[in-house]
């Protein structure tokens, strides 16, 4: 199995997860099999896209100081009411520069993990329970790895507003999650997917070193319904990439980053034991 396919089935394991919450618990971890298909641009700023199809193993743990749902893992540290502070993790997909026609040449981005803290207030509840609106302050250390090497690549932090919606007879079952935040990343994580060394100029890319600032504007939506054993979670995600601080660099060519697509997901094994504390929607 190429680490590839490895962090996309961990990935698996936390994007989209979050189910259809209803009033009763949920078992404390699960455990299943799915399918996911997407299309995404190579990387953010790249005018070429693509199709991919993974088979995945799903693990779903709901624990009182961790988690593994909607798209992080996480550890909660403090909890108070407004506010909690917990750690999360991401992933990032590999490019293979060959069939990339701007970095043709160049070294691939190989797939990248993040992890670091995230603090979250919770600025309102429905009155039913049913809705929540939080603001999200995730901070984390970017890593880049083929299982041959770990190398620290820099920082990245997107704020954002999350609005969470729980599943109910009035949506038919389906859950709605949907953010909007603003992106920021050091000069060594820029330069890791815009950065053009000596060595890899040409006419037409010439030398190009980033800046740390501003990265992009975000905004995802995923919906989500259990039916049964069978989870299906529908994706899409919009970044706008005008104004960041690498544009000037040659490998960026497209303001618009499109991730969208469909997960699902077939639990095949469950814990007898429910979760001890409420998912993150709190």
């Amino acid at each position: 199995m190429t680490l590839k396919i490895i962090l996309i089935s961990l990935s698996i394991c936390i994007l989209g997860s979050r189910q259809s919450i209803a009033a009763e618990s949920l078992p404390l971890w699960e455990a299943g099999a799915g399918l996911l298909a997407f299309r995404s641009n190579h990387y953010r700023g790249s005018p070429q896209s693509r199709w991919r199809y993974f088979p995945v193993g799903v693990f779903t743990y709901r624990g009182k100081y961790i988690e593994a749902e909607n798209g992080y893992v996480r550890g909660h540290f403090l909890r108070s009411k407004k506010f909690t502070l917990d750690l999360s993790l991401a992933l990032g997909l590999n490019v293979n520069s060959d069939s990339d026609n701007l970095r043709k040449g160049m070294r691939d981005l190989d797939p990248t993990f993040e992890a670091g803290p995230i603090l979250r207030y919770y600025f309102w509840k429905s009155e039913s329970g049913n809705q929540y609106l939080n603001f999200e302050l995730p901070y984390r250390a970017v890593y880049t790895t083929n299982l041959k090497y770990i190398d620290h690549i820099g920082y990245y932090s997107v704020p954002y507003l999350n609005f969470l919606s729980k599943g109910t007879d009035k949506t038919a079952g389906w859950a709605t999650e949907i953010a909007l935040g603003v992106q920021y990343g050091s000069s060594s994580y820029h330069n890791h997917f815009y950065g053009v060394d000596t060595k890899d100029v040409k006419t037409s890319r010439p030398y190009y070193h980033a800046t740390a600032g501003y990265s992009g504007t975000q905004i995802s939506v995923a919906v989500s319904r259990r039916i049964d054993n069978l989870l299906i979670v529908p994706f899409f995600r919009y970044d706008y990439l005008d104004g960041a601080v690498y544009n000037d660099s040659s490998l960026y060519k497209n303001p618009h980053y499109t991730f969208f697509g469909i997960n699902l997901i077939w639990f095949l094994a469950q814990s007898k034991k429910y979760q001890e504390a409420p998912t993150m929607v709190k």
